[in-house]
């Protein structure tokens, strides 16, 4: 595998040039072997990655997303900071679904990360003390700012010392959990962003005119009309048609015969057509595994496959978490996630090799989990 191309995304934008930043870090040096950058508020070194220690890794990319993002990098030894390489491929297998399914298991909202491996060339002195050049493996991943502030904890992890409910947050070169400064910052920052909505969506109102104006209730689906006359749509409707429509920016439309587009003439944000059940999780989550395959008519093992595939799980639209004691957890589906799945199975029964894919990427996954 060429290291140099090797990138994986966790869910967000590959907006930054994460790879120059790095080299820039890692290849500023006091003297030989000795990097010159210090940890810091967006910098952590860690000597090699373990999968075991992904509660270790979590902790840090929450308190990174509570702040304002920043790296990890594998492969930097922090006392001294000497630059040793990464002496396994543990981090060049790293299995990205799995990863991404362990860390939003412990914190929500969903993390937003990105990461790497590059190879550097350094100078080095041998055992005779002989100055030459060798080739070091480096990986990074780096956490994006949570847009919804704080990221917390969900989940209990000893090992870690993290309570569900920890909030934790990046100070200098520590990971530690939030001071009243800081969450107050956070809280304040919701609020700016939640008027300034308030405050474009008004603008909108005032441009268009109110007399043109209706108000759509997402819950319901009813449309309040300026005339008294009220529309209900069906959700389910609504949810087909932006799911398959495609969304255009005035001034580069090209129509396309039949092609189901949706015209837009500003900046918009989408929200999931889907709300997130709020309230008793016994009655917004009512099924466990057993229970959804049964009332699907399909064997758990083809439901546990059907979840991977459409990574159903730290979704709470579909999915949510109960945590039972310190060591255990029981895993509850909604209604929707039984909706969805139904829609899936039916269409499968038309194309049943698509099924039988599903089913044989699952087991090789599963494979890799156990080699792992």
């Amino acid at each position: 595998m060429n290291v140099e191309n090797w990138k994986k995304t966790g869910g967000s934008k590959m907006s930054t040039n994460h790879e120059e930043k790095i080299r820039q870090i890692i290849l500023t040096h006091i003297n030989v072997g000795r990097i010159k950058s210090r940890e810091s508020t967006t910098l952590e070194f860690k000597e090699s990655f373990n999968m075991r220690n992904v509660a270790m890794y979590a902790k840090i990319m929450a308190s990174y997303a509570n702040n304002c993002g920043g790296y990890i990098i594998f492969g930097v030894k922090d006392r001294p900071r000497n630059l040793v390489g990464l002496s396994n491929d543990k981090f060049d297998n790293l299995d990205q679904a799995k990863f991404t399914e362990a860390i939003n298991a412990l914190f929500a909202p969903a993390l937003e990360w990105e990461c790497g491996m590059l190879q550097v060339e350094i100078a080095e002195r041998d055992k005779a003390g002989e100055l030459g050049s060798v080739q070091k493996k480096i990986g990074w991943i780096y956490t994006v700012e949570a847009e919804q502030k704080p990221v917390v904890a969900q989940k209990e992890n000893e090992g870690e010392k993290i309570t569900s409910g920890d909030v934790f947050y990046r100070y200098r070169a520590r990971t530690q959990k939030i001071r009243y400064a800081e969450m107050a910052m956070i809280i304040e920052s919701r609020i700016v962003k939640e008027w300034k909505r308030m405050f474009r969506l008004l603008e909108v109102i005032r441009k268009s005119e109110t007399a043109n104006i209706g108000i759509v209730n997402y819950t319901n689906g009813r449309v309040t009309t300026p005339y008294g006359i009220d529309v209900e749509l069906d959700r389910k409707l609504v949810a087909k048609v932006l799911r398959r429509a495609k969304f255009i920016k005035e001034g580069v439309f090209n129509e396309i015969e039949g092609a189901p587009v949706i015209k837009v003439t500003g900046n918009i944000d989408l929200a999931e057509e889907v709300p997130v059940p709020e309230g008793d999780p016994d009655i917004t989550h009512p099924y466990i595994q057993k229970q959804l395959a049964e009332k699907l008519d399909i064997n758990v093992q083809v439901l546990y496959a059907l979840i991977w595939y459409y990574k159903m799980k730290g979704e709470k639209k579909y999915h949510l978490e109960i945590t039972t004691s310190k060591s255990g957890a029981v895993h509850k589906f909604s209604e929707f996630s039984f909706r969805y799945l139904q829609d899936q199975l039916k269409k499968f029964r038309e194309t049943p090799k698509v099924l039988d894919k599903i089913l044989d990427e699952y087991k090789s996954y599963k494979r890799k989990m156990i080699k792992s």
